[in-house]
């Protein structure tokens, strides 16, 4: 059934395409605000900053394919353990992703759109502890696969120019114990070639 159903997907994007002059490649640049927050055996914690994302794809006319990176504000914490030990530790975030969205033809320059997102989530963590005679750190950098949704309205001020405003769930995945899932808000401008 999936792949009678890939090939029925994979036959009619030649007819979507050619149905709609309004298609053409694009590039799109968002500035955006972003929580991630993980969850593991210790509790849990949230990460809030500004996250930058770069998208270039196709605009078939109703429906989009395209390929995007985010990069997420870091970070970093320092406290006290004890008396005598301290910590300082650091955590980066960044997603490589591809995504399919259909936007909703409302016969306006107004559009709302819904979509899917495949990623390439990565996570670098470093931790320094210190204390009087004894000093450890520790540090890794995992790659995991996720899934995300997204919903928004662009608004089209010319054929080939549109603003954006979305909101994006994206699920991590589990970074050795650590659960891990963002939400997004963001907005953009979209230029058509």
């Amino acid at each position: 059934m999936k792949k009678v159903l890939a090939t029925l997907v994979a036959l009619s994007l030649p007819a979507v395409a050619l149905a709609d002059d309004n298609r053409g490649f694009y590039v799109q640049g968002d500035l955006g605000h972003s929580t991630i927050k993980t969850k593991d055996d210790g509790g849990k914690g949230s990460a809030k900053g500004f996250s930058p994302r770069l998208s270039g794809g196709y605009d078939f006319g109703d429906f989009r394919v395209a390929a995007d990176y985010t990069h997420y504000k870091s970070h970093k914490e320092s406290g006290r353990i004890s008396s005598s030990t301290n910590y300082d530790a650091k955590a980066k975030f960044q997603s490589f992703g591809v995504s399919a969205i259909y936007d909703i033809n409302l016969q306006s320059p107004v559009k709302p759109y819904v979509g899917a997102r495949l990623g390439l989530n990565r996570i670098s963590y470093s931790d320094d502890f210190r204390s009087t005679g004894y000093h450890e750190t520790e540090s890794f950098r995992k790659t995991k696969a996720g899934v995300g949704v997204m919903a928004g309205v662009g608004y089209d001020i010319t054929q080939n120019v549109a603003l954006d405003a979305g909101y994006r769930y994206n699920h991590w995945g589990k970074f050795d114990g650590l659960k891990v899932h963002s939400h997004e808000v963001s907005a953009g401008v979209r230029v058509k070639f």
